[in-house]
């Protein structure tokens, strides 16, 4: 990565759609052998990228609100079923089966969607061991 060197202007399209597609800049800047900063600038002085990051910002917003929105409504109806269950005249009709299917589709159906809000970083899907636990403490429960 030299200073004061022009790259070409199809070195500077590529890494710029690149970004957009989704690909992390330290990534792209690595790919494409220029500096991170370059690459922001570039990035912070194109009119067109401008435009699509506040569109793709407007729909990702929009998504966020509607997820909620669905998250509001499925802990509402599986409360509410929830509550129904406790009859014990309608728990009578039911079958152990029934009930269990019923429950079990809400409670999927709303940690999908709590899950697509609060997606798990890939690093950090292994919880870290304790403060206070013991060395090996981990081997004995094996």
């Amino acid at each position: 990565m030299t200073r004061g060197v022009a790259h070409p202007p199809e070195l500077r399209a590529e890494a710029i759609a690149a970004v957009l597609a989704g690909a992390a800049l330290a990534d792209v800047a690595r790919r494409y052998g220029i500096s991170k900063g370059t690459l922001g600038t570039w990035l912070a002085q194109d009119e067109e990228v401008r435009t699509i990051r506040t569109e793709q910002h407007a729909r990702a917003a929009h998504l966020t609100e509607r997820l909620f929105d669905l998250v509001h409504a499925h802990i509402d109806t599986l409360s509410a079923q929830l509550q129904a269950a406790a009859r014990p005249a309608w728990l009578e009709k039911q079958s152990a089966a029934e009930l269990a299917q019923l429950v079990a589709v809400e409670r999927d159906t709303t940690l999908r969607l709590l899950a697509g809000l609060f997606p798990v970083d890939d690093q950090q899907r292994e919880l870290p061991e304790p403060a206070n636990a013991a060395p090996g403490a981990a081997d004995d429960d094996h």
